[in-house]
């Protein structure tokens, strides 16, 4: 079976929650569509399970790139003589990450070894921005955010990286997307979808699934399995 989570947020319990819940098992495969770190306490403690199972496959996600911007520099000990020594644009770098959640993850940066530190960022360099599956013959395209600047005939990887992260996918006209795939991603909770008659909840239209049912934001984690379109919420 092929599973699909996005956006945990540092939210752990979750995590091992839903694992539970859909009983993953070595011959299933989990797509986690980026954000798994930051708003909440325990993310790259997600990002540290994610990375002993080899049936656990992630994509990059807006707050993963800057905190791949941010940890190069950010391996030594975290302490304020070290954050003192930051030029102009780190500090900006720094700073964006705080604002979007990020300060979860610094204090918790704090806790981990090194070596820790180093494997996580070698981890969120070698993510993928999108995945192409299929599942009981029918083709799925997966990315975080879903696919910005879109033409019919280009291909994926003529995308620029912003495309696949950053945009805000909340027009679920019919067929704005390709005819024969369907795009799946997170990123924008579905409680933002105009009209969207269940918020909070996954939202299937017009060739597209947002599964982003704002568990960063105090809501629940949803997973879509695409074999039988069967949900699962945490």
């Amino acid at each position: 079976m092929t599973y699909i989570i996005s956006d945990l947020h540092g939210h752990y319990d979750k995590y091992i929650a839903m694992l539970q819940k859909i009983a993953l098992k070595p011959t299933d495969t989990l797509y986690v569509l980026g954000d798994m770190i930051d708003r909440g306490p325990d993310g790259f403690k997600i990002l540290l399970d994610m990375m002993s199972r080899s049936n656990v496959v992630p994509l990059l996600g807006n707050h993963e790139l800057i905190a791949a911007v941010c940890l190069p520099w950010l391996l030594s000990e975290i302490a304020d003589e070290s954050l003192a020594a930051l030029d102009d644009s780190q500090v900006g770098a720094l700073s964006e990450w705080i604002a979007n959640g990020g300060n979860t993850s610094l204090a918790e940066l704090a806790r981990l070894s090194r070596t820790e530190r180093e494997e996580l960022l070698d981890y969120i360099r070698d993510m993928d921005l999108y995945a192409e599956v299929k599942a009981q013959g029918h083709s799925f395209i997966l990315t975080h955010a879903g696919l910005d600047n879109y033409l019919p005939d280009k291909p994926l990887d003529e995308y620029e990286l912003e495309d696949f992260v950053f945009g805000r996918q909340i027009d679920m006209n019919e067929n704005y997307y390709y005819p024969d795939k369907t795009l799946v991603y997170g990123h924008t909770p579905t409680q933002l979808i105009p009209g969207n008659r269940r918020p909070g909840y996954i939202y299937k239209g017009g060739g597209q699934i947002d599964i982003d049912c704002g568990c960063g934001f105090g809501g629940q984690l949803g997973c879509l399995c695409l074999d039988t379109m069967e949900e699962f919420y945490v």
